[in-house]
């Protein structure tokens, strides 16, 4: 996919500290390091040694949004792509091989047929209606971080933007620091001020609700509200970028990362999560983008 020119500033500008938030970045921290400058939405996470599961994994210098992608943000992206999107109106069959979960069927698609997204039309989980054939954001989430995206919906807005999907290893990375750390913002006890978690089934919170939940680096959300897509398959550590766990073309489940708000408690090193199917939208699943210095 091939965005013009003003749809890849458009993304950019909506993913900055500026527009998808209220809440200002913090201009201290508790922690060292001191936070990264915020450009185009992302902070750079140096390079380093950092622990992955009970090993190390040596990682180049990398930039991570600050913030979850928020509805809005998504929506955007979609109305802006409508020529590349199938099913934009609904009822439109379905037309490639992979695997098809029925509450599926009525997906937006992309060229090939493959599942970007749901809407509320189909999946009462979605916050994205369909309405005279572009889309919208149901009121009041806009500003929430944006689920019910498949995998690949997720890959291609990063694309969109001249990005990627973060793996699993960066994404830890930014969670526990070369330190260890046991949450992104240090030792003190998660509580609800720091995260999303506990609460009812789709009761998710305005992106950048948390602040005392920040890294010290200033990447927010990372624990919480919900569960972040990686470009990495669902496979055993170590992890090895090399033994391909990379392969974008695999049909295989991929991790994600974080936790949910209906999760009964929240952890930096776990990669359980459920329902991790690419090729299903999911209430509990959101995304951030990630790219190289």
């Amino acid at each position: 996919m091939k965005p013009l020119a003003w749809l890849t500033a458009l993304v950019l500008t909506g993913c900055s500290a500026a527009v998808a938030p209220s809440s200002p970045l913090p201009t201290t921290l508790s922690a060292t390091p001191v936070p990264a400058p915020v450009v185009d939405g992302m902070v750079v996470i140096p390079a380093g040694s950092y622990p992955l599961g009970s090993d190390r994994v040596l990682l180049k210098a990398f930039r991570l949004d600050a913030y979850p992608v928020t509805t809005d943000q998504f929506v955007a992206w979609a109305n802006a792509s409508l020529s590349s999107l199938v099913n934009v109106r609904g009822g439109d069959p379905r037309r490639w091989d992979g695997p098809l979960n029925p509450i599926e069927r009525d997906a937006v698609r992309d060229a090939t047929g493959r599942e970007v997204f749901t809407t509320d039309d189909t999946d009462d989980d979605s916050r994205v209606v369909r309405r005279d054939g572009r889309f919208v954001v149901e009121q009041g989430f806009g500003d929430h971080p944006v689920n019910e995206v498949y995998w690949w919906g997720a890959v291609q807005y990063c694309e969109a933007r001249g990005a990627r999907l973060p793996t699993e290893a960066e994404w830890e990375a930014a969670v526990r620091g070369v330190e260890g750390r046991p949450f992104p913002w240090g030792s003190a006890a998660l509580d609800h001020t720091r995260a999303q978690y506990a609460e009812s089934y789709g009761e998710t919170s305005p992106v950048g609700a948390h602040p005392a939940g920040a890294s010290p680096e200033g990447v927010y959300d990372l624990l919480g509200n919900l569960y972040s897509w990686t470009s990495s398959l669902d496979r055993p550590l170590p992890y090895r970028a090399d033994d391909g766990r990379e392969d974008r073309s695999s049909r295989d489940l991929r991790i994600t990362r974080g936790g949910a708000h209906d999760e009964p408690t929240l952890s930096a090193t776990d990669r359980d999560g459920y329902s991790r199917d690419p090729f299903a939208g999911h209430h509990h699943i959101g995304f951030r983008c990630a790219a190289g210095v």
